[in-house]
């Protein structure tokens, strides 16, 4: 059976890094097949990556959240008291990628034009110590990777909002699902290419500038928590151990599936679930050898 090929596109918005554009794009291209292989999804028929200045990366990240919160007014019945509250937590996150642009490697979002997108600048690579770390530059390539090959399986369901409730969504359970997948994904790449799983945190040398933002007080609750990633990894690996890639892709398409704060520090349970609501697996797992 023939794979579909998908096109690698990293454009080079800050007409600096062309080097860094055509390494990503190789990285990506040797990444590919074993994040295919790995998760069991498919990949969308375009990958895009953009190389941003600073400064452009932070406006599309405030473009993003503007439509994102453009998107909960027009789909969710909303009082005018809610639109007011939202529009002013809109006001204030305008202001966090200022703090915490360094130490973000890329952020995947939905464009304006409705594809999917990995966006990064490349200074944020420098302070974070990826771009002079092979390795760590593949895993990034990775995990952003297959948060597009996430984005292409949910298909028309909306998991990035500031309304979860709303939407029927869990967001502890949808970010620590996210992230805890594609942190389990590209450590299982990584250790495929170098013989064990990449660990930018140990391995990455940081700049003075990325331990300055990285250590003003608050900061590790401006962005997604460690937790989503750590526990998200074991939730993630328990169910594929258990049940297969199968069972637990499920859930981007069910998101009634999303664990509940109790099942993220209990992976067996959230396992269970995931097993008894596939029609096709008939084992118990009480009777599993």
């Amino acid at each position: 059976m023939n794979t579909p090929t998908t096109r690698f596109t990293v454009l080079d918005e800050t007409h600096r890094h062309p080097e860094l554009s055509a390494h990503l794009t190789a990285i990506l291209h040797t990444v590919a097949p074993i994040v295919r292989e790995t998760t069991g999804l498919p990949l969308p028929a375009e990958v895009r990556f953009r190389l941003l200045t600073p400064r452009a990366w932070r406006a599309a990240v405030r473009q993003n959240n503007e439509r994102i919160v453009a998107r909960d007014i027009a789909d969710l019945e909303l009082t005018p008291t809610e639109i007011t509250t939202l529009r002013y937590a809109l006001k204030i996150a305008g202001f966090i990628p200022v703090l915490t642009w360094p130490l973000i490697g890329a952020q995947i979002m939905e464009a304006a034009d409705g594809r999917t997108e990995a966006v990064l600048a490349p200074r944020s690579l420098q302070h974070s110590g990826y771009l002079t770390n092979e390795q760590c530059l593949t895993q990034m390539a990775a995990h952003e990777l297959v948060h597009h090959a996430q984005f292409a399986a949910r298909g028309p369901i909306v998991w990035e909002t500031l309304l979860h409730e709303r939407r029927g969504l869990s967001r502890h359970g949808g970010m620590t699902v996210l992230e805890g997948h594609a942190t389990w994904a590209d450590r299982q790449v990584t250790t495929r290419l170098y013989g064990a799983p990449v660990n930018h945190t140990e391995q990455a040398k940081r700049s003075w500038r990325y331990r300055l933002h990285a250590n003003i007080p608050g900061m590790s609750k401006l962005g997604p928590r460690r937790a989503f990633y750590e526990q998200g990894a074991q939730l993630i690996a328990q169910a594929v151990d258990t049940y297969g890639i199968d069972v637990l892709n499920r859930v981007w398409t069910d998101t009634s599936l999303l664990p509940t704060t109790e099942e993220i520090t209990a992976p067996d349970t959230w396992a269970r679930r995931l097993a008894a609501a596939d029609p096709d697996l008939a084992i118990d797992p009480a009777e599993q050898s």
